[in-house]
């Protein structure tokens, strides 16, 4: 796929598509997400890993959103996070070293 042609799927210019490339700019998460998606890949930023899945047409309307693996620590600038659901609701827990 070319620049231009990812620049195109993504909406923005073929520039910025360059300027993502070489690290001079970020993409905000929905460019990120919809980059994901059109290059099948996932990404790192941070540390975290993020997977985007597309959703069915009928969701469409639903407000995007990062999707946290359960059950498995994620580390944060040396923080570890952990996001476990348990009796219908959802704990998260966090160890920082002093």
């Amino acid at each position: 796929m070319t620049q231009e042609q990812l620049a195109h799927r993504l909406k923005v210019t073929r520039q910025m598509i360059s300027r993502y490339e070489t690290g001079r700019d970020v993409p905000v998460i929905d460019v990120l997400a919809l980059m994901a998606l059109e290059l099948d890949t996932k990404f790192k930023v941070n540390g975290i890993e993020i997977n985007v899945e597309a959703s069915l047409p009928r969701l469409k309307a639903m407000p995007k959103q990062l999707r946290l693996d359960f059950e498995k620590a994620q580390e944060f600038r040396r923080a570890i996070i952990s996001i476990t659901p348990r009796d219908g609701e959802i704990f998260i827990t966090a160890k920082i070293p002093a």
